[in-house]
């Protein structure tokens, strides 16, 4: 296995931040990439991201830059942690700057709007022969905030090529962060994205103070959802029940770091969306993740009543409790 010389991480949020300050932790040089000129000034000088890590110390070994170009300069990988709707502006920036030969490895949660590309695709099609490997995707119950405190914790890292998957294996692993790998890219990258939208499901129970019982019920039962749209789309049942999808889904249904699960928990507390969204800086990806979802279950003819019914709510209006309550009352079924 080669040695590493230094890793880029592309966008400065709360996920970014945190795999830059673990990959510099683990005596790696860092480059961490931030949009805005004024906020890689920022953190460069306070040496924290207080917007997204509070109490987190930015090792000095990453070198925080705004200009792509010197981000991407003799590194060996390429991380992305961009937002789905901004991939593809950013995949053809980095395909004007990325050397021949670096792998990419996205760290993304989505789809893009409208085409719903899976983002290891977008950013295959604007790279393309700057590729030397397959994209790969690493995924998982991964809270920033827990894994930029070293706090115990395992992920996946996807990629059709089993070598780059054990080459991102090695770059990743510590005592207290196991990856494994799978070769199911589609299947880790929906569960990704899936996986948001359950956690939005179980917030708003939550709100309405259903209960533990329900929120397992739920749980369950979005899992043998996630497995229906899976099959149809190729995907693995050991995605399902691996890292991607049964351990993200847990961790993001019921943590206090999850986003997705604290709008929900909004919602259902009676709270409207628009008031929800202004009250965070931070990205609720279940939202957009919603539509996508559905607009591809809904194509190839996949059942997945309860990612229907909190793309209802956020997106036709209707009342949380009636939406739960339908679920309650759908025609008897067999549990396969």
């Amino acid at each position: 296995m080669q040695q590493t010389r230094a890793v880029a991480v592309i966008n400065a949020g709360g996920w970014g931040t945190a795999l830059a300050v673990k990959l510099a932790n683990q005596g790696y040089e860092v480059r961490l990439w931030a949009r805005r000129k004024e906020l890689a000034a920022r953190l460069t000088a306070e040496r924290e991201n207080a917007a997204y890590l509070p109490g987190v110390a930015i090792p000095p070994n990453v070198r925080i830059t705004h200009e792509l170009s010197t981000a991407v300069r003799h590194v060996d990988t390429v991380i992305v942690t961009v937002i789905a709707s901004f991939m593809r502006d950013l995949a053809r920036d980095l395909a004007q700057v990325l050397e021949q030969g670096t792998l990419v490895l996205h760290g993304a949660k989505g789809l893009e709007p409208d085409t719903w590309k899976r983002l290891s695709e977008v950013l295959s099609e604007e790279l393309g022969e700057r590729l030397a490997a397959p994209i790969a995707v690493l995924a998982g119950p991964n809270h920033a905030e827990e894994v930029a405190r070293s706090l115990p914790t395992a992920a996946v890292v996807a990629c059709a090529d089993p070598q780059i998957s054990a080459r991102h294996q090695a770059l990743l692993s510590t005592p207290w962060f196991r990856v494994y790998t799978n070769p199911d890219v589609t299947g880790v990258e929906l569960c990704s994205v899936a996986k948001n939208v359950v956690a939005i499901a179980a917030g708003i129970g939550d709100g309405l103070g259903y209960g533990d019982n329900g929120k397992a019920a739920l749980i369950t039962r979005a899992l043998a959802e996630l497995w229906r749209l899976l099959e149809r789309k190729g995907g693995s049942l050991a995605t399902v029940a691996g890292l991607a999808g049964v351990g993200d889904v847990v961790a993001t249904c019921t943590s206090r770091h999850s986003r997705n699960r604290w709008a929900g928990e909004q919602l259902g507390h009676g709270r409207a969306l628009d008031d929800v969204l202004a009250s965070t800086a931070m990205a609720i990806e279940g939202i957009p993740a919603a539509r996508s979802i559905v607009a591809i279950a809904r194509a190839c003819g996949v059942e997945m009543p309860i990612c229907e019914g909190v793309y209802r709510i956020l997106y036709e209006g209707q009342p949380p409790a009636h939406a739960l309550q339908d679920l309650l009352t759908r025609d008897f079924a067999s549990e396969g």
